[in-house]
């Protein structure tokens, strides 16, 4: 029953605002990210816009193919350097809620909200 609340939580109109979303303390906070697509094998550099327990605020190249739903995997970097290389095992696995494109236009960059899967499985199990 949880889960189906989640749904129609972030399923709400994308031009209501994020904290009205999200239930969780949300920090703004920039640090470099890479965001693996498993079905393309590929990564994709990006940065955090804002985090919180439950997942990321993130901003992605326009062209990064993701849609709503998608499954990811981010490693999100310790300094504003970011790390060399992203290990597969110290990536999260996510999932795509939310993708912002109305700005892709002006700036080449989308934004996106990911949710941790750690965090879905969290609470199905307290449920």
């Amino acid at each position: 029953m949880l889960l189906v609340d989640k749904r129609e939580e972030f399923a709400q109109d994308n031009s209501s605002s994020e904290a009205e979303r999200r239930r969780g303390l949300r920090i703004p906070q920039k640090r470099p990210i890479k965001v693996f697509e498993p079905t393309l094998s590929r990564y994709f550099g990006g940065a955090t816009a804002d985090i919180s327990a439950t997942g990321l605020r993130i901003e992605l190249p326009a062209a990064t193919p993701l849609r709503n739903g998608k499954m990811v995997s981010v490693h999100v970097g310790l300094n504003d350097m970011g790390s060399a290389l992203a290990n597969r095992r110290q990536m999260i696995p996510a999932r795509i809620v939310w993708i912002d494109r109305s700005n892709a236009a002006a700036d080449g960059r989308v934004m996106a909200g990911v949710e941790f899967l750690a965090t879905i499985s969290a609470q199905m199990d307290a449920a």
